[in-house]
């Protein structure tokens, strides 16, 4: 990117300078990202490799290293989107009001286990965990309480659920749209519907196998944008934050992500779709973790990846089908029961690197999240967080303001190639469901945790409070408890819908489901009449089980 004279002349400085304080002290630690690059002490022009235009170039123009908008935050601000969810859909309604009304911009449904694992609450099995990790949306009147006098027409919601569960609970919030008046093509949201976040991101409850998993989240896709029945939804959103969680590093969570991105696009092409039907309406959702510069790399980085995929593997012409969008959350793992108010500081830091790193939407942990479920009041502070950022940072001034940075742009460039390498890895296993079902995946996140759990037992990864000048388990933050009557409550709920529904009807329903997966056809359009006529989500999800068989992980210790 410089003139060969002029980095001769550099050449020669930085030789004298690095023999002139070659004995200068330094602390006695490891220089190294988290993703375990060395880090040398000093970057300069040497370093930054490629053609400016090739490379970096100017945002809003491919390879997107820079934004995917020309002007970035001076244009809109990143949707402020807190993950929510408690007790009852009623509970949470009443929360996405209050973010609302204090200025979010977005929202997310944080689902139960339940719901999660397409369980009713009628279930023994899982009875008591009913609204204490996320709001109960077992059936269609669920989705009513959920967004009562909320503007679903104006601001978008994320569902927050898997390929397992993704079709019933959004052909439930589909059905409660269309009936309340809204017009499919206009609808706006995303369903993560992630197959890695059920299965490496989380032990799956009598879940069914891979296979399986990758058909239903592809279903899902086809169903909605190239079939067009609701185009302006992201029918996906592969979350490398929810894997990253369990210890991987930053070129892990980004080889995850777009491998298990491509398997989709592949399966999608063999159904007879060109790439550019779709893939404009993927999406990402990525961590901010505790190392701040390597975070900013790797968002930059992935921008360039996505772009470098679409055009090279899957021949996109379409610059709008280069895009690559993304959701960001701060990371939960690096938050601590002690002195929890320091994890304010910590949430701040890593807004600021999704921030700086160019990410279209944004949820700000709460700083009791190692403790309990948000509280209103931590809710709230983790909102101001973002706004502060907003409005008093000045940060939004210019697009992409580290760039041209010599670490910078030498720490996106070997993110990027590191990336590239671990992508080769996985894929010589085969394709997502593959590298799942023969135990690589689970084999790559054991080994992760134990290095992770390995450095914060030697230090070397530091934990304030934990590690380092250790102090006992927080006493004084008011521990929010969900509501003790949400078993009660969702029974009721379910009991309700099933005495008034035609039960006869339904079940006819239920027997072609039965039929479209045998057959391995798309189950949407059946699922959307089946939740429509009062099917729960636990009663589609026993079909999966009973015509597929559950699946048992071949977990890695």
């Amino acid at each position: 990117m410089f003139d060969e004279e002029y980095l001769k002349k550099i050449r020669e400085k930085k030789e004298d300078w690095d023999k002139n304080f070659e004995n200068a002290k330094e602390r006695n630690v490891k220089f190294v990202t988290d993703s375990d690059i060395p880090i040398r002490r000093l970057y300069t022009p040497l370093d930054v490799k490629g053609d400016f235009l090739e490379k970096v170039n100017f945002p809003g123009v491919p390879p997107y290293t820079r934004g995917i908008y020309p002007t970035m935050y001076r244009g809109r601000v990143w949707t402020m989107r807190l993950f929510s969810g408690h007790g009852t859909p009623e509970e949470t309604n009443k929360r996405w009001k209050f973010l609302y009304e204090n200025g979010e911009t977005g929202f997310s449904a944080a689902v139960d286990a339940l719901t999660f694992n397409g369980i009713d609450p009628t279930n023994p099995d899982g009875a008591p965990e009913v609204g204490t990790s996320g709001v109960p949306l077992y059936c269609i009147d669920s989705l009513f309480a959920l967004t009562e006098d909320i503007p679903i027409d104006k601001v978008s919601v994320a569902l927050v659920v898997e390929p397992f569960t993704s079709a019933p609970v959004c052909a439930m919030y589909f059905n409660m749209a269309k009936m309340r008046g809204y017009d499919l093509k206009s609808l706006i949201g995303t369903t993560q519907n992630d197959i890695l976040t059920m299965t490496v991101g989380y032990i799956p409850y009598k879940n069914v196998a891979p296979n399986h998993l990758l058909r239903l989240a592809c279903d899902f896709i086809e169903w909605t944008v190239p079939m067009k029945n609701v185009p302006q939804w992201h029918p996906i959103n592969f979350t490398g934050y929810n894997y990253r969680e369990g210890g991987i590093d930053a070129v892990q969570e980004l080889a995850f992500v777009f491998a298990s991105a491509c398997s989709h696009i592949d399966n999608l092409v063999e159904r007879g779709w060109k790439a550019e039907d779709f893939v404009n309406r993927l999406a990402f959702h990525l961590a901010a973790h505790k190392d701040f510069f390597e975070e900013i790399a790797k968002y930059r980085a992935a921008r360039r990846i996505w772009a470098t995929l679409m055009k090279d593997r899957y021949n996109i012409q379409d610059p709008k089908s280069m895009e690559f969008r993304f959701h960001v959350q701060t990371a939960g793992s690096s938050l601590t029961a002690q002195t929890p108010k320091v994890n304010i500081i910590r949430t701040a830091i890593q807004a600021l690197e999704a921030n700086l790193g160019g990410c279209q939407s944004l949820h700000t942990n709460s700083y009791d999240e190692a403790i309990c479920l948000p509280s209103e009041e931590a809710a709230l502070i983790a909102l101001r967080t973002q706004q502060v950022i907003s409005e008093e940072t000045r940060i939004t001034n210019t697009v992409d303001p580290l760039a041209g940075s010599y670490f910078i742009e030498w720490l996106t460039d070997e993110v990027e190639n590191r990336v590239m390498k671990y992508i080769d890895k996985i894929e010589k296993v085969g394709s997502i469901d593959k590298a799942l079902s023969t135990g690589f995946l689970y084999k790559e996140m054991r080994d992760a945790f134990h290095k992770r759990r390995a450095r914060i037992e030697k230090g070397e990864e530091i934990f304030l409070g934990v590690n380092k000048y250790p102090e006992p388990y927080d006493t004084c933050t008011d521990v929010f408890r969900t509501n003790e009557s949400a078993i009660q409550i969702e029974v009721d709920r379910i009991k309700k819908l099933k005495a008034r529904r035609d039960n006869a009807k339904l079940e006819n329903i239920l027997d072609k489901l039965r039929n479209m997966c045998e057959k391995e056809e798309n189950v949407m359009p059946i699922i959307m009449e089946a939740t429509k006529e009062g099917a729960t989500v636990g009663e589609i999800c026993d079909i999966y089980r009973e015509i597929w068989g559950i699946w048992e992980p071949p977990l890695a210790i």
